[in-house]
């Protein structure tokens, strides 16, 4: 429970300091104490309603309820100041003063961690972005091939003319296509979807056009319409704007740092256990005798898709012999895991949350995909721990589980 809760729901019961000295009182100011008493028994009863029936509730009027109670209350200090109970009048408003303070405080902390995580956001995706762009391999490996295509297909790189919510459109010789627009100070993209670029032929128009589906990495699909206007000239259609690009070359890095690390490669296994599978993932780099990892322990379902999966930042391992051994907390309870990598296999032995531990074998695999680990940087310890600290913060993986048996 956080301290904003623990505040909160102080604002909650406070009603019931009104009821006795309510009684006390006659005419207007008993019945305004009393009001003021049904407003914050009707709250608690609604707090109560969403934590323990409504699933999943997604709580916004939180902090009206507590303004408009604090309201509520300081008015009936003054009522209670007025009708000569000033020491209960005195003690309800310091109750107030430290509760509206710490609600205050709190509230701030939360605006103060909402800026913080909107910058991690930002810095995520401009660092996503431009790992994709890093150099001339990993662009033409990403958004490539380049080469075939059907004629007047719009193949390479565009970006915008002018200042546009669309920033650039790729698209390759197997017509795939991306659409990049503006997230915050980055830029973001709509990716490929599983028809690609159609060839469609508008008489009435008198123009030969292009069209496609495509996919945010969150959202909804978005439908567009690609027409040339030249050799190194297109339109993009989409949401109701024509947005004019021009044919420019990638902006991919024109000195590529060198690598220092080397990535292991994936290695994972599932073991299932009744009508659960225990899905155990390691990636992991190595620079020299260091060895830094990335990893998944989860018990998932099999056969079915995985969404919302967190993955465990190992960092770096501790070398000891042919180990590594890592520690970490998880739901509050310490965790370790050893590994030892034997060429297409990795030795890993796992103590989860204090269990018991295990040890099995996992074969060179991946269960779990995802472009925080396909771009992860290979420059130096430092990029690394960096790039991880920053896009794995809200960030989620998912897989098709095997199945068993």
């Amino acid at each position: 429970m956080t301290a904003f809760q623990l505040f909160y729901y102080g604002v909650l019961v406070l009603w019931v300091a009104l009821p006795w000295p309510a009684l006390r009182l006659y005419g207007w100011k008993r019945t305004w104490l009393l009001v003021v008493a049904a407003a914050g028994l009707l709250a608690t009863v609604n707090e109560a309603w969403q934590v323990f029936w409504v699933v999943n509730a997604i709580r916004i009027d939180a902090l009206l309820f507590a303004v408009v109670l604090l309201a509520l209350y300081a008015s009936a200090a003054v009522v209670l100041y007025g009708a000569y109970r000033r020491k209960t009048a005195l003690l309800l408003a310091l109750v107030i003063v430290v509760i509206g303070g710490g609600l205050g405080y709190e509230w701030a902390a939360i605006g103060r961690e909402g800026k913080r995580l909107t910058a991690v956001f930002d810095k995520r995706n401009a660092l996503l972005f431009q790992a994709k762009f890093r150099d001339r391999q990993t662009y033409e490996q990403y958004f490539g091939p380049f080469l075939g295509g059907a004629a007047g297909q719009p193949v390479g790189h565009w970006q915008a003319k002018g200042p546009s919510h669309f920033t650039r459109f790729i698209a390759n010789g197997q017509g795939q296509a991306w659409l990049f627009y503006r997230c915050g100070t980055a830029e973001c993209a709509f990716g490929p979807a599983e028809s690609g670029l159609q060839r469609v032929v508008d008489a009435q128009r008198a123009e030969i056009a292009w069209q496609a589906i495509v996919r945010p990495e969150i959202g909804d699909a978005l439908a567009i319409r690609i027409l040339r206007d030249g050799a190194d000239d297109l339109r993009v259609e989409a949401r109701g704007q024509a947005v004019p690009f021009a044919m420019t070359p990638p902006p991919i890095e024109p000195a590529p740092a060198p690598h220092a690390l080397e990535f292991a490669g994936p290695f994972a296994a599932a073991e299932c256990t009744g009508q659960h599978a225990k899905v155990r993932q390691l990636w992991f780099w190595r620079d020299g005798d260091r060895l830094l990892a990335v990893a998944i322990f989860r018990t998932l379902v099999p056969g079915q898709r995985a969404r919302f999966v967190s993955p465990v930042l190992l960092g770096e391992g501790r070398k000891d012999g042919e180990r590594w051994a890592f520690a970490w907390e998880q739901d509050g309870k310490p965790s370790t895991a050893a590994l030892a990598p034997a060429g297409e296999t990795v030795s890993l032995t796992l103590a989860l949350r204090g269990q018991p531990a295990e040890t099995l074998q996992l074969p060179r695999r991946a269960i779990f995909r995802d472009e925080a680990i396909d771009f992860a940087p290979l420059t130096t310890v430092s990029d690394w721990q960096d790039w991880f600290a920053t896009v794995l913060v809200g960030h989620f993986f998912s897989a098709d589980i095997p199945t068993c048996g």
